[in-house]
């Protein structure tokens, strides 16, 4: 992952922390530092899939319509 990256990643991350500690709550005590984790975990992922996702120039783009 490039420094760039790794920077707006963890931007996003802290954004939603509220909600992940939301959502954690909803789960017996035991459970929430792992559902923590997860939920960073596939945030992580999915924000580095969308990321590095090309997206079409403004030609490619009217091409597809």
């Amino acid at each position: 992952m490039r420094k760039n990256n790794q920077e707006e990643v963890e931007v996003i991350i802290n954004q939603l922390e509220s909600k992940i500690k939301r959502y954690a709550k909803e789960t017996t005590f035991d459970e929430r530092e792992d559902l923590s984790q997860e939920l960073r975990i596939k945030l992580i992922e999915k924000i580095n899939v969308l990321l590095n996702e090309a997206v079409p120039g403004f030609f490619e783009y009217t091409d597809k319509l």
